[in-house]
């Protein structure tokens, strides 16, 4: 596939092309069900936020200033 009939397949713009005449609903569906199941190659990703007060973060900056 070249690069133009990627961007022509992009989930992102896949809509637009479909909506614009560039790309029938039809093509799109075939392309989707032609489309390999990578999901076994998919890794889990865990994101932890800190828990972090930004008003006492702020007062320790302001104590530290005021001490120098």
């Amino acid at each position: 596939m070249n690069k133009k009939d990627e961007l022509l397949y992009d989930v992102r713009i896949a809509e637009r092309n479909i909506k614009d005449g560039s790309l029938s609903k039809k093509d799109y569906e075939k392309h989707l069900d032609n489309l390999s199941d990578v999901e076994d190659k998919g890794e889990i990703l865990v994101i932890e936020e800190d828990e972090i007060n930004p008003e006492i973060e702020l007062d320790d900056q302001v104590e530290e200033e005021e001490s120098s």
